[in-house]
């Protein structure tokens, strides 16, 4: 059992947050979109194939999934099935995206105390834009990082160390909020000082790595409120 609400946050300058999973109850489409795109190729993907696959970029994903498998796709056959996912993704996401409990509040609160945000996915920035607009969190992130900002994508530290240089903010100051342990390995190898999860779409035993685990984000917005008061 990890600890949980330990993190002195007053000593950080820059949270850098998840998108699916962590901000938004969308990681749920993802896996319905992944399940629908991929039964064309003879696969049954499990929730778990996604979930501990997510924060990967989409195509990176497929390519693991047909490799595990041991399923035959051309690039081409699968760069169209990925588009497919990405396609129906946006369709079921679309009048359905809600931020999670106590987002908007805890995202205000960040940014009151004069703490950085940021926003790091490996989702495109075309579902991306969507997925935060009908948030309702335009303008809520001093940057975000998509999938196409960087070579690499998560477990590789990429995408986090981008996030941290646009924000202007070392990895000595910076926290991350992972829902999937890929997340956690890339933000662990960006060298991030602090790292929590939440058990949104995982339970703890896959989230082992991070300096703290969370039940919910709601739990996660009491803890950073309470201890930035204290």
């Amino acid at each position: 059992m990890q600890p949980h609400c330990t993190i002195n946050v007053q000593r950080y300058r820059a949270v850098l947050f998840d998108l699916d999973g962590v901000i938004t109850d969308t990681a749920r489409f993802h896996y319905e979109a992944f399940r629908e795109s991929f039964k064309k190729l003879g696969i049954d993907i499990k929730p778990l194939d996604v979930y501990t696959r997510e924060g990967m970029p989409s195509m990176n994903i497929g390519k693991s999934l047909v490799e595990a498998y041991g399923i035959k796709v051309g690039d081409e056959e699968l760069k169209r099935t990925v588009e497919e996912k990405r396609d129906l993704f946006r369709k079921m996401a679309a009048g359905n995206v809600k931020a999670y409990k106590g987002v908007p509040e805890t995202l205000a609160m960040l940014r009151e105390n004069g703490v950085k945000l940021g926003l790091i996915t490996g989702s495109n920035r075309k579902s991306v834009t969507k997925v935060i607009a009908e948030a309702g969190l335009e303008n809520m992130f001093d940057a975000i990082v998509t999938s196409e900002d960087t070579p690499r994508g998560k477990p590789f530290p990429d995408p986090y160390l981008q996030g941290m240089k646009m924000l202007g903010v070392d990895k000595e100051y910076s926290v991350v909020v992972e829902n999937a342990p890929l997340g956690i390995k890339a933000a662990k190898a960006a060298g991030v000082d602090y790292v929590i999860a939440v058990t949104t779409t995982l339970p703890e035993q896959y989230l082992t790595e991070a300096d703290d685990i969370m039940p919910s984000f709601a739990d996660l917005g009491e803890c950073l409120t309470r201890r930035m008061a204290s």
